[in-house]
Formats: C-alpha cells, sequence, structure tokens
C-alpha cells in the first residue's frame, strides 16, 4: 500500500474516531513537561509562576499528520497552601480539516501528611471546541485501486440540517499526586462528566470516555555536592506514565537522567503483551534532550515509529518545549518540590 493510501486510510479513521466512542485524548511524549494536561494537581507544584509552551508535529511525511500546540501558566499561593493554573490547546488533524481547541482552568491544594510526605488534590473544569471540514475530506468510497479518486461527491454531510461542522461541550476532571522528597505517584481521571461529543443533531450520543492516568517516578541521586559557588548533582530517574481511555490503553515506560543542568532520556511506548486485531501493542521509541536552565528550560524529542505504521515513512514526531520560571522575588522557607525535571 502506497504512503498516499496509508495517509487515506488514517485521515478516514481519525474522521469516524471524531464520531464514535472511541475517540481518544492528544498525546504528548514529554508528558512530564506539560503537567497540568497530565493532572490538575500538578497546578502550582513548582511554588513558583511557570510559563509552559509545548509544540508537537506527529507524522509529518502523511496527509494525517497531527499538530498540536500547548501554552499554560500556573502559580503557588503559600499563605492558601494552593495552585492555580490554565491551559489553551489547540489540535489539527489532515492539514486542519479536523481541529479542535480546548481552554482549561485548574485549582489545587497542598497537604503535608508528615515531614517526609507531600499530597495535592487537583480540580479542573473547561471547555472544548471541535470542528470538521467535510469539503476538504476524502473517503474510500470516493476511490478505487485503478483509477484513484473517482467521485467528488462527499458521502458525509449532504445534509446540513444532520451534520454539522462545529460541537462544543464542557469538561471537568480531577486527580491527586502524592510525593516525597525522591519518590512520586499520581491518579487523575479526565472528562469525568463523559461530554457528548457527536457531530450529529438531536438524539445521537457519542460519549467521550473517562481517561484514567498513573504516573510515577523514583529520583536515584548518584552524586550530590555543594560548595560555595556552584552545585554538581548527578541522578538517574526511572519513570512511568499509564493511561487508559474506553478499551484503549497506553504505556510510557523509560528512564532520564540528568548531570546538572543537562537532561536525556528514553521511553518506549506500547504494551507489548496485549494485542489488538493481532498485532503487537508497539508504537515508538522516544529520545529526549534538555537544558533546565534559570529560568528558561528548554526540551526536543523525537519518538521513533516500531509499528507497522513505519512501513508508510510516517516522519516519527517531533516535539518541543519551553519553559520559563519566574525568579523569586523574596526569600521564603523552601518547599518539598517534586523531584522531576520541570515539575
Amino acid at each position: 500500500m502506497s504512503a498516499n493510501k496509508i495517509s487515506i486510510s488514517v485521515l478516514f479513521f481519525l474522521f469516524l474516531s471524531s464520531l464514535a466512542v472511541k475517540s481518544q485524548d492528544f498525546q504528548f511524549s514529554q508528558f512530564y513537561n506539560v503537567p497540568l494536561y497530565q493532572n490538575p494537581a500538578f497546578a502550582g507544584s513548582l511554588h513558583q509562576t511557570r510559563i509552559t509552551a509545548e509544540q508537537r508535529l506527529q507524522w509529518p511525511r502523511l496527509d494525517a499528520r497531527y499538530t498540536t500546540s500547548l501554552i499554560s501558566a500556573d502559580t503557588y499561593f503559600r499563605k492558601f497552601n494552593t495552585g492555580i493554573g490554565g491551559l489553551v490547546m489547540q489540535d489539527y488533524q489532515g492539514g486542519g480539516q479536523l481541529s479542535s481547541t480546548q481552554v482549561q482552568f485548574m485549582y489545587s491544594y497542598e497537604l503535608n501528611l508528615s515531614s517526609k510526605l507531600t499530597f495535592r488534590a487537583g480540580l479542573q473544569a473547561g471547555y472544548i471546541s471541535s470542528y470538521v471540514g467535510y469539503s476538504e475530506l476524502r473517503f474510500p468510497s470516493q476511490f478505487d485501486n485503478q483509477n484513484g479518486l473517482i467521485s467528488n461527491s462527499n458521502p458525509y454531510g449532504s445534509d446540513s440540517s444532520i451534520w454539522k461542522k462545529a460541537k462544543g461541550y464542557g469538561d471537568v476532571s480531577s486527580g491527586g499526586i502524592l510525593y516525597s522528597k525522591r519518590f512520586w505517584t499520581g491518579f487523575a481521571v479526565h472528562h469525568m462528566n463523559t461530554p457528548n461529543q457527536s457531530f450529529q443533531g438531536p438524539g445521537v450520543d457519542s460519549k467521550l470516555p473517562a481517561e484514567y492516568a498513573v504516573t510515577a517516578g523514583y529520583q536515584i541521586m548518584l552524586r550530590q555536592e555543594v560548595n560555595m559557588h556552584e552545585k554538581d548533582e548527578l541522578s538517574i530517574t526511572p519513570t512511568f506514565h499509564y493511561k487508559q481511555q474506553g478499551k484503549s490503553n497506553q504505556l510510557d515506560l523509560g528512564i532520564y537522567g540528568a548531570k546538572n543542568q543537562m537532561l536525556i532520556g528514553i521511553w518506549y511506548r506500547g504494551i507489548p503483551v496485549i494485542k489488538y486485531d493481532n498485532l503487537p501493542n508497539n508504537e515508538a521509541v522516544i529520545f529526549f534532550v534538555g537544558w533546565k536552565g534559570d529560568p528558561l528550560r528548554i526540551g526536543y524529542s523525537y519518538d521513533y515509529t516500531i509499528s507497522r505504521l513505519a512501513r508508510a515513512g510516517t516522519g516519527g514526531a517531533h516535539e518541543l518545549n519551553l519553559t520559563y520560571v519566574f525568579p523569586q522575588r523574596h526569600r521564603h522557607k523552601i518547599l518539598k518540590r517534586l523531584p522531576c525535571p520541570s515539575f
């Protein structure tokens, strides 16, 4: 099968997924660098004001490519042990024929359980708007193997009173994080209200399934030396991020190392012991490099496709993160922070 035919098939699948119960959330390989998207309990977790921008380009060599942009901001109020945050995210699929925009707001509360353990709870509320450009979509019924495109007649959207171009709905999520000096684990539930995302008229339901996500990591300090002029640290941190939505699930498992400001990492995405339609659940190997400066932090990752889709020459996925942390104006008692590179 040629790359163009695969692109058409993928785009058709994406369209159907926006109408059916199997629709899935967007994903970021640098899940640790978009904490507010991952779990609302991360709002204010840095105990400073933070602005994050994330750009992801997935499958750039296919027509059914994803382009996802996110910008978020959060801060912490020491007096009330609370954090607030917000994010705006846009996603384009198939060159813009399918698009989605969401605005989310988060609130978190931090509670010290003991001198070593801290718990954070978070709530999130927002609005999601989706759009379909029917006129630009192509479907399998419009092609044959010999002549290519044989019809410009779109099988969907012919009756505008039935098929809508835009759909909007409210969204509610929650989460919690438990952490110590070296260990953290979190749990989040997104789309708790399972909103109806159908583009059809009244009486047609296409519920967006709730997404359940678990993340954890443990920082292993190999060297830590502090003198009057500088701090020398070397550590490795195994991490994992698992999520399940409807009948689909995904696992990111890997490790990153930190040498002072320098960060490198490698992750595997997939669950090889689970098969779909007799195919192994392998998706990508992810390589990451970053720099944790003060006040600017930057990270780049590349997804190397290892699934059967690699035959189409997808181009993998590129992801760039920029995080700016505002310096503290006044000295305060140091609070316990999550042992993560950018959380």
